[in-house]
């Protein structure tokens, strides 16, 4: 469900709130591991995945130590379809003409390269033992280098639903599990993040009112619930602290043209996840 502030932009969605529901998507990955050590795991995953946004491939190598730190990188590619008016998901920005080109399917691609790191704490070796002190925390790091084939440098591009430019990325956060003795709500999370585009200058100068460096934060509330042995729920909703521009309603298309002026707190999404197992 996504409330009507998250869609004040839309020209007949905006005074009400949204109910989504799941497209139908494709993924497949194989997975290899090798212990080298007690101490030392290698792991190797190789995945694809179709969608009505695209197609993409990715290829994942990290080596992780004792079970609690992993250092990894990834290498990805991947083209995106275009919906005419109704949606641009790939595609250069031009600002004069305040849109997206839309480019063809297999015509041009994103590329990347993610460098990710994870640290596992088990506070719960550390909390009196008991069923109230079972907790893990969990940080996590990645830096990724993204391209697109069909954008100079400076200029914005999408190659899915995000705004991305030739350049760096960061993302850190963590996320703290508190395993619950309860039965139907057996564990709880919350997770959080910040994360923006590394350099400036990696924008073009159009975009400067836009405020490129600034830093998005997420946090999302999850809980499981276990419904039956088959049957089983994830809950949870998404915060982000977001950019607030001079102008209040614009265009969607022209939002990387706006003044930001301040920032605020916004609920993006409450969701649920059922699920059945065969």
């Amino acid at each position: 469900m996504l409330p009507h502030n998250s869609l004040r932009n839309s020209e007949t969605l905006h005074n009400w709130p949204f109910f989504a529901f799941a497209a139908p998507s494709w993924a497949y990955s194989a997975t290899a591991q090798y212990d080298a050590s007690k101490l030392l795991t290698l792991k190797g995953l190789l995945g694809s995945d179709l969608s009505f946004a695209g197609i993409g491939f990715k290829l994942d190598i990290s080596a992780e130590l004792m079970h609690l730190l992993e250092l990894g990188v990834q290498a990805s590619t991947g083209s995106a379809l275009n919906y005419k008016e109704t949606a641009t998901l790939m595609g250069v920005y031009d600002p004069e003409e305040r849109n997206y080109r839309q480019d063809v399917i297999f015509t041009e691609y994103s590329y990347g390269l993610r460098y990710h790191a994870s640290l596992t704490f088990p506070l719960l070796a550390l909390l009196p033992k008991s069923n109230w002190t079972k907790i893990i925390l969990k940080g996590t790091a990645d830096l990724t280098y993204s391209a697109y084939t069909g954008a100079s440098d400076k200029e914005v591009w999408k190659a899915g639903n995000d705004n991305q430019v030739n350049g760096l990325k960061y993302r850190y956060g963590g996320t703290l599990i508190y395993m619950m003795p309860f039965k139907r709500v057996p564990m709880a999370m919350l997770s959080a993040s910040a994360s923006g585009f590394k350099h400036e200058y990696d924008f073009d100068e159009t975009y400067k009112d836009y405020n490129p460096g600034f830093v998005t934060v997420n946090i999302t509330p999850m809980a499981s619930i276990k419904v039956s042995e088959k049957w089983n729920g994830m809950l949870m909703a998404s915060v982000s602290r977001d950019r607030v521009f001079e102008n209040r309603r614009y265009p969607t298309t022209e939002e990387l043209l706006q003044k930001q002026v301040d920032s605020e707190w916004d609920l993006r999404a409450v969701m649920f996840i059922l699920s059945r197992k065969f």
